[in-house]
């Protein structure tokens, strides 16, 4: 897959296959050789290119490639991607509200086709921040219910108020409860009532719970009857339910079973790096900024593992967009944690960029050439910007660039 202007997927066979200007694989950068490089026998090998092949941010001579390896050709990102799918997988596009182009996600959304119809629970798993509740989202949106998608995070809920939360109450069934209240589940009729973090729910609700699952009742608190509710529920953790199950008595184990009706499994972001750029440039864009990333920046975005997944990756946009000064997203944007990998091979002059530019070139006094060219080539030649950041009018900007010889042309 390749990263530069997006291109769609490359499958690579047994033959050799020569990158370049004018390889097999072709690639319109300046900055590649005609015959950059080449991959043969599962491995990438430089062919004595002007700038050099990198292979997850180290310059190579030869290199094996790896599921999710990301090279670095010239200006042009390409993804190593190693994809195995099973015989009777869906794979669906993308898609609201589940974005992300990898054929991780493509399968994801095709089980979310198949079962989103029919009244059978879903348990998603998946780390924090993987987009568990966009997948929610989606199973309720394709599965043609017309009530409300109400989402719950059983972690936040009060031990002794959860039973009231999810079935309801009657007026006076403990001290404060003057009148009746619903609960979540009535609130989700005919829709889809979202159990986020289930493997925090308290030990004591979960057989209550197992009930209304398996017969369709719920008996609010205090309440001498059973009442039918019409909800499908999904479910979603990042903990590992059957080892609680089984090993500590936290999560019984026929909730466990009930739940699982149908689970799916969101891939971390470090497995699906196909991802990455695609929702960088729409949190980007979210914030305001122009969508458009500089090829050290982007690389560094691919190299980076998210702990956090794509909600660590949304918080790293947004600051980048606080911080950028430009037209795009340059490295010295990002984080220094996600900077670091492209930062630390980064000749002199390269690392100097990612300074703030007011400690280069000091704002309150005329420039000389090398300083001129510097603002100039920061504000990617926008003389407004320039001339903002000097404090003068974009006449008098001009005028010291014909003095020095600087041809602003040259940085747009």
């Amino acid at each position: 897959m390749v990263f530069g202007a997006p291109q769609p997927p490359v499958v690579l066979g047994d033959a050799p296959v020569v990158i370049g200007r004018a390889g097999d694989l072709t690639i319109d950068d300046e900055q590649a050789s005609r015959q950059h490089a080449v991959v043969e026998a599962g491995a990438i090998g430089d062919l004595g290119s002007t700038n050099g092949t990198f292979v997850d941010g180290v310059a190579i001579d030869t290199a094996p490639l790896e599921d999710g390896t990301v090279v670095r050709i010239g200006d042009t990102l390409l993804l190593h991607e190693i994809i195995r799918i099973k015989g009777r997988t869906r794979l669906r596009p993308e898609a609201a509200p589940l974005f992300g182009p990898s054929v991780a996600l493509q399968a994801i959304r095709g089980e979310i086709e198949r079962v989103a119809p029919r009244h059978v629970p879903v348990l998603i798993l998946g780390e924090t921040g993987v987009g568990k509740e966009r997948v929610a989202e989606a199973v309720h949106r394709a599965s043609g219910r017309k009530g409300a998608l109400v989402p719950v995070n059983c972690a936040a809920l009060p031990a002794d108020l959860i039973e009231s939360e999810l079935f309801g109450h009657v007026a006076g069934a403990f001290t404060g409860a003057k009148d009746g209240k619903p609960g979540l589940f009535k609130a989700a009729e005919g829709g889809t009532l979202f159990l986020d973090e289930i493997g925090d729910m308290p030990i004591a609700v979960q057989p209550k719970l197992l009930r209304a699952l398996s017969t369709g009742t719920i008996r609010p608190v205090g309440a001498t009857a059973a009442i039918s509710v019409d909800v499908r529920v999904v479910a979603a953790t990042h903990q590992d339910l059957i080892t609680q199950a089984m090993e500590s008595d936290r999560f019984r184990g026929d909730l466990y079973a009930r739940l699982a009706g149908w689970i799916l499994t969101v891939p971390p972001l470090r497995e699906r790096r196909a991802d990455i750029l695609p929702l960088a440039r729409r949190f980007l864009k979210a914030a305001g900024a122009d969508p458009r990333v500089s090829p050290d920046a982007a690389e560094a975005l691919l190299l980076s593992d998210w702990p956090y997944n794509v909600r660590g990756l949304e918080q790293a946009m947004t600051a980048a967009a606080v911080r950028c000064e430009g037209t795009r997203i340059e490295l010295g944007d990002l984080d220094e944690a996600v900077a670091a990998p492209v930062l630390a091979r980064a000749p002199e002059s390269d690392a100097a960029d990612a300074v703030p530019i007011e400690l280069i070139v000091t704002p309150d006094e005329v420039p000389d050439a090398d300083g001129l060219r510097r603002v100039l080539a920061h504000f990617e030649g926008n003389m407004a910007r320039v001339a903002t950041y000097f404090g003068k009018d974009r006449r008098q900007v001009y005028r010291w660039a014909e003095r020095l010889g600087v041809d602003p042309d040259l940085h747009r």
